[in-house]
């Protein structure tokens, strides 16, 4: 019989958490998206302007660190693989599906070879409460936008991969969120039934996906890209970051 852990005065058994924005910060994407956009250039031998052109599509300042509207950095992987092509192919960079490969194929090799661990940054007390959780023997999933492949290195990467039970990944359901369907993917894997769940998110999509699917609660923490603003309609809590879960262990 799962332990259930008493957060809010609920007894939950199962913790289901969004990636960028909640448990990690997007420190990391800005690096990615730089390499991203120097080995798109050396393939494509862009113009220097061209290059700087891309970055701040990207989301970068061309001189260093992160443009202001955020670019692409945001989007799930498969809009930021379109979006791209669609940016090199409408200034003549080749054809779109030749653009669609490229993008792919570049996207891809810069994971694999990018050295995450000298990069990733937990938001705080990301860490802190999945040791928690773990310990109480509640369950965990990532419920993320980014490919399942791309999670699973990102957690070994933190030295997570034993903190989490399940991931749920744009390539391990057919919708994304605010659809409840990601959310119940991972409510299956777990065993758990959605009254004894909590959504955790950064983002309104997030913490509608948790209440479509029937969670027992929708957190939200400002780690990420909401504001307090936009998040409070759809929070049944609202944290500065996961130092706030106030975790006690309860009956089984």
């Amino acid at each position: 019989m799962p332990v259930r852990v008493v957060l809010a005065d609920r007894r939950l058994s199962a913790f289901l958490f969004d990636k960028d924005g909640t448990l990690l910060s997007f420190d990391h994407w800005f690096a990615v998206m730089r390499e991203r956009a120097r080995r798109l250039a050396g393939e494509l031998r862009l113009t220097e302007e061209e290059h700087r052109a891309l970055l701040r599509f990207f989301g970068l300042r061309p001189e260093g660190g992160r443009a202001e509207d955020w670019g692409i950095i945001p989007l799930p992987r498969v809009d930021a693989e379109e979006a791209t092509a669609r940016w090199l192919a409408e200034r003549g960079k080749g054809p779109l599906p030749a653009a669609r490969n490229l993008v792919s194929r570049t996207f891809r090799a810069v994971d694999e070879a990018f050295p995450f661990e000298r990069f990733l940054q937990p938001t705080p007390g990301a860490g802190e409460a999945l040791r928690a959780l773990r310990q109480a023997g509640a369950r965990t999933a990532l419920v993320t936008h980014d490919t399942g492949e791309a999670a699973w290195r990102h957690l070994q990467a933190l030295g997570w991969g034993e903190l989490v039970d399940a991931v749920v990944g744009l390539d391990g359901c057919g919708e994304r969120k605010p659809s409840p369907a990601p959310v119940l993917t991972a409510l299956r894997a777990l065993g758990v039934p959605p009254g004894e769940a909590v959504m955790v998110g950064d983002t309104a999509s997030d913490l509608q996906a948790g209440r479509a699917a029937g969670c027992r609660l929708s957190v939200g923490v400002l780690t990420g890209l909401g504001t307090a603003e936009e998040l409070s309609p759809h929070a049944d809590l609202l944290l500065p970051d996961l130092r706030g879960l106030s975790l006690t262990a309860g009956p089984r």
